[in-house]
């Protein structure tokens, strides 16, 4: 016992002399972010002289060597260039550094040019973009979503979408395009980055983790013969995770009640699964939703669990009661096999199904 304590004591120690030996490395004699840097711009001047900056730059390490260096432009306030410098090699992500660069400019122009088309025709529609998602899925803007202003600003969106899709030209629309609502009061003291190319500022983690701190609403199209379809409109409501699970949860407990106490018959052994359905919005609601929760007329197997042999179409309340009475479809599961909810031919209501 006491060799082994040893000896692990002895391989810990050597873990920590070799990374000890690797941060020294790394603070002296290793090239670092600030190497990375001067290489940037050095190949800046020699590909765009006088015309770039250097703003941010971001080290990639540990998943990968070197930095993404980040520029503005001088004559183009919109523009972000992104050059990926490694300076301990004589290239930029396997290619000539000044090729990397001069494609980087040409996407940044691209880009700030598409920017500025979107800019312009929602202000056309009122609409300012506060932030612009990195997953590609849209811009964001401020409105304010209740009963009243739900149908006209599914209007408008949709008539901007289709609009901002004309101006672009080059083919048909997407499939599916989107923009998310966040609350006029969430947008008064976003994080300014101040300096910042107009695109790296509006689609920056902070400014997108403000955007969507809190439950925010998310305005869908589709295009149909390569055009938006003005009726296709949904609205989805987005919740952060801790609530959406409060809300699932919640949702269960209401169902769980309901089958023992109100249900026809009663099933005073009812157990609920932990599984938590597509959950839309009612068509013109905004503070009902619909979807599935999946039941047991009594816990099975030799936990005992429910995995969910049978379904309940609820509609609930934003805190998980439910409203109206729940709808039965039973045999959604056969044993431990695949589930098969039932779709609008099976008599399911359509908003517990989003539409494709």
């Amino acid at each position: 016992m006491a060799r082994s304590r040893r000896g692990t004591a002895r391989g810990g120690a050597g873990v920590l002399a070799l990374v000890l030996a690797l941060l020294g490395a790394t603070g002296c004699g290793a090239l670092t972010s600030g190497d990375d840097r001067k290489r940037a711009e050095e190949i800046a001047e020699r590909v765009a002289p006088g015309e770039l900056e250097v703003v941010d730059v971001r080290n990639l390490f540990p998943q990968d060597g070197g930095a993404e260096v980040s520029f503005r432009m001088k004559d183009d306030p919109d523009a972000w260039v992104r050059l990926r410098v490694d300076a301990s090699k004589d290239d930029c992500a396997g290619r000539p550094c000044e090729d990397r660069l001069e494609g980087a400019l040409a996407e940044a122009r691209r880009d700030a040019g598409d920017f500025r088309l979107m800019r312009r025709e929602f202000a056309a529609c009122g609409y300012e973009v506060h932030g612009l998602s990195a997953d590609g899925t849209g811009p964001w803007i401020a409105a304010r979503v209740d009963a009243k202003t739900v149908r006209p600003l599914v209007a408008s969106v949709g008539d901007c979408l289709e609009r901002w899709t004309r101006a672009r030209g080059g083919g048909a629309a997407p499939a599916y395009l989107s923009v998310k609502v966040a609350p006029p009061e969430r947008v008064a003291g976003l994080p300014g980055d101040a300096g910042h190319p107009t695109l790296m500022r509006l689609s920056s983690g902070r400014r997108l983790a403000a955007l969507g701190d809190g439950t925010y609403h998310r305005i869908g199209f589709r295009s149909a013969d390569g055009r938006i379809a003005l009726d296709s409109g949904e609205v989805d409501l987005v919740m952060p995770f801790d609530e959406r699970e409060r809300f699932g949860a919640a949702v269960r407990d209401a169902a769980r009640t309901w089958l023992r106490e109100e249900a026809a018959p009663r099933l005073p052994e009812a157990a609920v699964s932990e599984y938590t359905g597509v959950w839309k919005l009612l068509p013109g609601r905004v503070d009902r939703v619909g979807g599935w929760v999946l039941y047991c007329e009594r816990p099975e197997g030799e936990r005992p669990v429910c995995l969910g042999r049978h379904a309940l179409a609820v509609t609930a309340s934003l805190d998980g009661g439910l409203v109206g009475e729940p709808r039965v479809f039973r045999g959604v599961r056969d044993g431990d096999g695949p589930l098969g909810l039932p779709d609008e031919g099976d008599g399911a209501p359509s908003y517990a199904w989003p539409r494709g």
